[in-house]
């Protein structure tokens, strides 16, 4: 029997990772029982992707500080399977998961598991800006308001980032293409567009209004860029008669 096991923790040593059908073959057996009876007495993991085609043991495993190892895109946990990994992760986040970005961190498919462990009351959920998040049954609270408070900052940081490009882009268009962007977002917005915008980019809200109705009326004169006589009067003296 000791045989048997070094021979496997050599096999586990040489190939890192291996399939059940490897390990029938190193052991000589078409019995599963036969391999999971030898595999009892070793340290073993199944792979949480691939549907738990591989295995491997934990003395080959370099777990990262998320307790995941992975070895030419195979997926193991120092959890065990998807849905313990799942769980741990959950509950040891500052602010829970969405299942994208379980599935980003994890690299494989989540939606099913996390549904499986809120149903049966392991983790809660809640909704934030349409998204689900999965929080720890029991730090759920703390964890709620962190997501809460990250998602404020963000939102804050994107406007203001937003805001930033929008005064630029702004500067670098003349008067016609101003107040026919400002009309082409207002009408994108729909009910109190003109307002919004013109808040958004400092036109009057006439100007908007203005260049709304033009892009409903396609009243453009793209040769065009004011109609004449408009526009500041020219510095130029005229010589008197």
């Amino acid at each position: 029997m000791q045989n048997k096991e070094n021979q496997l923790v050599n096999s586990f040593h040489h190939y890192f990772v291996l399939t059940m059908e490897n390990l029938k073959i190193i052991l000589q057996t078409t019995s599963r029982m036969t391999v999971f009876r030898k595999l009892k007495h070793l340290p073993y993991k199944t792979s949480y992707s691939h549907c738990g085609k591989y295995y491997t043991i934990d003395s080959i495993a370099n777990y990262d500080n998320n307790g995941i190892w992975s070895y030419n895109q195979i997926y193991f946990s120092e959890y065990g399977t998807l849905k313990n990994t799942v769980l741990h992760s959950i509950e040891k986040s500052s602010g829970g998961f969405t299942s994208s970005e379980l599935e980003e961190f994890l690299k494989v498919p989540v939606y099913n598991t996390v549904l499986d462990l809120w149903k049966n009351r392991k983790i809660r959920r809640e909704q934030i800006a349409k998204k689900y998040v999965y929080l720890s049954a029991k730090e759920g609270d703390t964890q709620f308001d962190l997501r809460k408070q990250d998602t404020i900052k963000n939102n804050m940081f994107a406007k203001d980032v937003s805001d930033e490009y929008l005064t630029l882009f702004m500067s670098l268009l003349n008067e016609k293409q101003k107040r026919l962007f400002a009309g082409y977002e207002s009408i994108k917005i729909g009910y109190r567009g003109d307002k919004i915008i013109s808040q958004k980019t400092g036109l009057n809200i006439k100007t908007v209004s203005r260049g709304r109705k033009e892009m409903l009326n396609e009243d453009i004169d793209i040769e065009k860029i004011r109609k004449a006589g408009a526009g500041r009067p020219s510095l130029k003296k005229t010589k008197k008669s």
